[in-house]
């Protein structure tokens, strides 16, 4: 369920909405920044950090916010869809959970709890996985992006449709576009349950973004958008 921040709801014609999607297993709030046109269909998610330990995009986040947004766009922005993970600063939730393998496609159990790739007791375990997955059905964004550190690449995943979404970040980017995909992923389960979409990760560098870095992002982020304006009917 999305839940409105503030007093009231600003209407459609509005440039920002602040809303939240969920708690986190310790009662944090995740969090949505959305911008744009908010009528448009044109829905581009961006997710800067599920792993608690992997959050060098939060900066590319913030500067997002205050970016113009391409005409006909509707700009929906997560810092971290582990509040928990990333206050104390682990790859895990609270329960010890790595989130991406805790979707439900091709899931399997992996590990125990804080292990590296602990998977969790069954696909959709953890209320954060269960928040993006109400989230992202409810919006059917045309493409997601994930953020995460720290192998230096942008994953290739599904036909030529999203490859050539994909190869246009990563050439933006300067990163190899190479085929990476795990079991129970967040990117693996939405290019299953929406045919239309398209997820992807992209794997930055480790350590932190330059200010030179997140310029770069975010001009690869607003491409990718004009890209797909005029392809969702």
């Amino acid at each position: 369920m999305l839940v409105a921040l503030g007093l009231g709801t600003p209407p459609a014609s509005a440039e920002m909405k602040r809303f939240r999607i969920g708690r986190s297993v310790d009662g944090r709030p995740i969090r949505v920044v959305e911008r744009g046109d908010l009528s448009s269909r044109n829905d581009i998610v961006v997710v800067g950090c599920i792993h608690g330990n992997e959050c060098a995009a939060v900066p590319l986040i913030r500067r997002l916010r205050r970016t113009r947004v391409p005409d006909d766009v509707d700009l929906f922005l997560i810092k971290t869809v582990n509040p928990d993970g990333r206050r104390a600063g682990t790859r895990q939730n609270g329960r010890g959970v790595d989130l991406n393998r805790n979707f439900k496609r091709k899931w399997k159990a992996i590990g125990r709890p804080w292990d590296t790739y602990y998977s969790g007791p069954h696909p959709w375990s953890e209320p954060e996985t269960r928040a993006v997955r109400d989230f992202v059905l409810d919006v059917k964004p045309r493409v997601t992006i994930w953020y995460h550190q720290a192998m230096g690449l942008v994953t290739k995943l599904g036909g030529p449709r999203d490859r050539r979404i994909q190869r246009r970040y990563a050439r933006t980017v300067g990163l190899p576009l190479r085929h990476l995909e795990r079991p129970g992923t967040a990117t693996r389960w939405q290019n299953h349950k929406l045919k239309l979409t398209t997820a992807f990760v992209v794997e930055l560098h480790g350590g932190g973004m330059s200010k030179s870095a997140v310029r770069t992002h975010a001009r690869a982020v607003k491409r990718v958008a004009r890209m797909t304006r005029s392809s969702r009917t």
